[in-house]
């Protein structure tokens, strides 16, 4: 039978499933966790310098320390405010983050026996909160508990980071400075800076950073024995994690605790154990994993946001009225409307939600919507661009044709500005080019095909769902059995299947990588040098058919079938910019697993399409295939 108590303190079927089988919530544990950390953490800057780490609760309650002494009146103040607290939740008032989440790590138990007793139910989890909401202090705070208040002898507790300089950062401007703050934990530990290290005598435990940029130091990371506690988990890479998960495998009540802000790398370590929580929390099915999460819904649309920004702020930040204030962030707001790097920043770092990209050039929400249901056999024999942007090693490689959905419309439009799309034409007037953006937004359809040669599958295959598209059938892999580089002769085997059944009447190719497909092409299936397009891979060539692409984007005019590849790859392209404004795409920086091949080859193709000649396709010569 579950206890009155631990029924108050469940919140997701991962906590009702453990309930049911027999863990509890233990309400001393917890107060008293919370109890140390304010009683002996003080803030150490800001207008809050020298006062106590408050872990903020219920708003209506007093902001106040329980007691000074536990057993003298602390304890049972502590147990007060519990059951007000739960009061508070069950009223649905407003509560805070840093009071709610240390009660229910250190309450919830579990009996163990291979330690004879019960032991803290959680091992590992995360917690995910927008900037500004006390997390570092709150961060310091747990570290220095686990060091001196928890009891364990020779315990070892470690910050990590994605650099040095962040991991010491967190002890050196909280843990160390609160240590130095307090007349009881400074009589109780040594500080040694050189190391960074604090070290608390009387159990013979120490709490130092670690650094998962340090290589010197990697192969010592695999023997360290205690609890960990991860600042920033978005930028932390995987490598990194690997070999520091498994600390405290030989203690009883080890901890590996992670605090941070939503990312803008889909495809991380981060977004990963995000989703791992999230999912967690509704199956239950690791309850050793603790998961909160504070934001605003993943799904929230910038329609949504514009509607009612304070109504999502305040829902994303349970510090507002505390340590944000919420007419600043809807002032922050309305200035990072501007630009859609600034609103994404917003929105990772204010609202809490995952982006697609650091620096992103698409919109979900736009690509979304662009979406189409539709064959591939309703498009055989209309007349369509085609741009191929072939791997250089064990690169994926891509294929892209672009439909103009109204040929008449189109190639009106085309001719009425025909001089600009000439190659020799020079850089056309912003004036003229600004005028056929416009001129040009017909809807078109598009179709992408994707090959990757088998043994990059099995390297990259940890980066993406490469084996489920394969499975699915939009990738198709090469050099099944010698070669692990891209196969030219096997991509242009099945091109030629493709031009069999489509009608393409302009063909844009990288001249660098893909000039021997079309040497092959031309030389041997007759397709005539002059509907040949070399689309150099400079900004210049790609700057008038990347801001068509964009634009026809945010009008819903590219209309695609749901790839699941491109819709990958929409979600992390970028782009470079020269002086001028000119834009092309590009990988994010230093993220090389990250691909853009069918953005670039549709790109590519859409640039061939506004050069379509209705007087000849090899398919005149040929016919179109039956199928």
């Amino acid at each position: 039978m579950i206890d009155e108590t631990t029924q108050q303190w469940i919140r997701n079927e991962a906590d009702a499933r453990a309930a049911a089988n027999g863990r509890r919530f233990d309400l001393e544990r917890a107060c008293y966790t919370v109890w140390w950390v304010e009683r002996f953490c003080r803030l150490y800057e800001g207008e809050w310098a020298g006062e106590p780490l408050m872990l903020l609760g219920a708003y209506s309650q007093p902001k106040e320390i329980v007691g000074d002494e536990w057993q003298s009146g602390g304890r049972e103040a502590s147990f007060q405010r519990a059951r007000d607290y739960m009061d508070c939740v069950a009223a649905d008032e407003r509560v805070g983050w840093q009071y709610e989440v240390v009660m229910r790590i250190f309450g919830w138990v579990k009996p163990s026996e291979r330690w004879k007793r019960e032991v803290r139910r959680f091992r590992k989890g995360a917690i995910w909160l927008p900037k500004k909401s006390g997390k570092s202090p709150t961060l310091a705070g747990l570290g220095l508990y686990l060091l001196a208040g928890d009891g364990e002898m020779g315990q070892k507790v470690f910050f990590g980071a994605k650099d040095g300089t962040q991991a010491r950062e967190i002890a050196g401007q909280h843990a160390l400075e609160m240590v130095r703050s307090s007349p009881e934990l400074s009589s109780e530990c040594e500080i040694n800076l050189s190391k960074m290290r604090i070290t608390h005598t009387r159990t013979r435990s120490y709490l130092q950073p670690l650094s998962s940029g340090d290589s010197r130091t990697q192969e010592a990371k695999e023997g360290i024995n205690g609890s960990v506690l991860i600042d920033e988990t978005h930028v932390v890479d995987r490598d990194f994690i690997a070999r520091i998960v498994r600390a405290g495998i030989s203690r009883s009540e080890p901890l590996f605790l992670q605090f941070s802000t939503a990312g803008k790398d889909p495809d991380s370590y981060g977004k990963e154990e995000f989703d791992y929580g999230e999912e967690n929390n509704r199956s239950g099915r690791d309850d050793s994993y603790f998961f909160a999460y504070y934001g605003a819904p993943q799904t929230l649309t910038d329609e949504e946001l514009a509607a009612d920004p304070a109504k999502a702020i305040a829902a994303a930040n349970p510090a507002i009225g505390h340590t944000i204030d919420l007419e600043e962030a809807v002032a922050d707001y309305r200035n990072s409307t501007g630009t859609m790097a600034k609103l994404a920043d917003f929105k990772t770092y204010r609202l809490n939600i995952w982006q697609r990209g650091a620096n992103p050039w698409l919109r979900a929400d736009d690509w979304l919507k662009c979406g189409r249901i539709f064959t591939s056999e309703s498009l055989y024999g209309m007349p369509c661009g085609a741009g191929l942007d072939l791997g250089k090693t064990d690169d994926m490689s891509a294929f892209s044709l672009v439909f103009p959905e109204d040929f008449g419309a189109w190639m009106a439009a085309i001719a009425e500005v025909k001089d600009a799309l000439q190659p020799t034409s020079e850089e056309k007037p912003a004036a003229v080019a600004s005028r056929f953006l416009t001129q040009i937004e017909q809807p078109v359809k598009v179709l992408t095909w994707y090959w990757l040669p088998k043994a990059a599958l099995e390297r990259y295959g940890v980066d993406a769902d490469y084996a489920q598209w394969e499975r699915d059938g939009h990738l198709r892999l090469t050099n099944t059995t010698s070669h692990n580089t891209v196969d030219p002769s096997a991509i242009l085997a099945d091109i030629r299947e493709i031009l069999q059944k489509y009608r393409v009447q302009m063909f844009a190719y990288d001249p660098w990588y893909a000039a021997p497909i079309i040497d092959a092409l031309q030389k041997q299936d007759g397709f005539h040098p002059d509907y040949c397009w070399p689309f150099q891979q400079t900004i210049k060539t790609f700057a008038f058919p990347s801001s068509l692409f964009e634009r026809m984007i945010l009008a819903g005019k590219l209309h695609h079938d749901g790839n699941p590849i491109t819709a990958w790859e929409a979600g992390h392209v970028q782009v470079k910019e020269d002086n001028s404004g000119n834009i092309r795409p590009v990988k994010p920086l230093r993220q090389g697993q990250k691909k853009i091949d069918g953005i670039v080859a549709t790109i590519m193709a859409l640039d061939a399409a506004m050069r379509l000649l209705n007087t000849w396709s090899v398919l005149e010569e040929r016919g179109l295939l039956s199928v």
